[in-house]
């Protein structure tokens, strides 16, 4: 079952990855660390990752287009838009989840902190 911040941090990977196949195509690393960061979200729910594959699959590759690209605007979506990169970053950090999909979710909540201007480092700072 998923929980709220799960949709959240599922509605900005799926975002980031429509802006990615607008300006990239889907065969890029960066493309395919959003879809395994979706997956993993979406924690075997079909639903959502059909959701994804729907969403991602309507979108035309045009680079030159990508300033226009139409995210959806809504009350209070920079605290959900950080809260994401949040729970992308914890699960990315944490030994509960499993070392094969860490780094995935590190890069995507990495690529949504720089769409959206937002300063979060997601590696250890070494002192």
């Amino acid at each position: 079952m998923r929980t709220a911040k799960q949709k959240s941090a599922l509605y900005f990977v799926t975002e980031q990855a429509c802006c990615l196949a607008q300006a990239t195509g889907m065969d890029t690393d960066e493309f395919r660390a959003c879809r395994d960061a979706a997956e993993y979200l979406a924690n075997g729910n079909s639903g959502a990752m059909s959701d994804f594959h729907e969403q991602t699959s309507a979108v035309k590759r045009d680079p030159t287009g990508l300033e226009d690209y139409d995210t959806e605007s809504y009350e209070g979506k920079e605290l959900d838009m950080r809260d994401a990169v949040i729970q992308l970053m914890q699960h990315g950090l944490c030994d509960c989840t499993p070392e094969a999909i860490r780094p995935q979710l590190l890069k995507t909540a990495d690529m949504i902190a720089d769409f959206y201007g937002v300063g979060i480092i997601s590696e250890p700072v070494s002192a």
